[in-house]
């Protein structure tokens, strides 16, 4: 690709990647990813009661573990997203602390 910089595109990623930064962005996309996995869960779990196949049941406790996990992304990057509007707030993961750093 010409004209793209592989060092800003690097550098880009790394600042998305930052704890504390782009967190409402990091918090939308898990909670879309959660919504997305409570649909499948639920049509898996619907499909389960109809139809005794293994894979169903499989694909109903993997997407139930998804939103769980999803869950809790989503909780960590709110609490960083508000302790970056609130910095007198300790968000319990070193956000406050990389911001004194800078």
């Amino acid at each position: 690709m010409e004209g793209v910089h592989p060092r800003k595109e690097t550098v880009m990623v790394q600042t998305l990647c930052t704890s504390g930064r782009h967190e409402a962005l990091k918090c939308g996309v898990h909670g879309a990813a959660g919504a997305l996995a409570v649909v499948m869960a639920a049509y898996n779990i619907a499909a389960c009661c109809f139809r005794r196949d293994r894979h169903l049941r499989v694909n109903a406790l993997i997407y139930t573990l998804v939103l769980g996990w999803e869950l809790k992304q989503t909780a960590h990057h709110l609490r960083l997203a508000h302790a970056a509007v609130r910095p007198g707030v300790d968000a319990g993961s070193g956000a406050n602390q990389l911001r004194s750093a800078a």
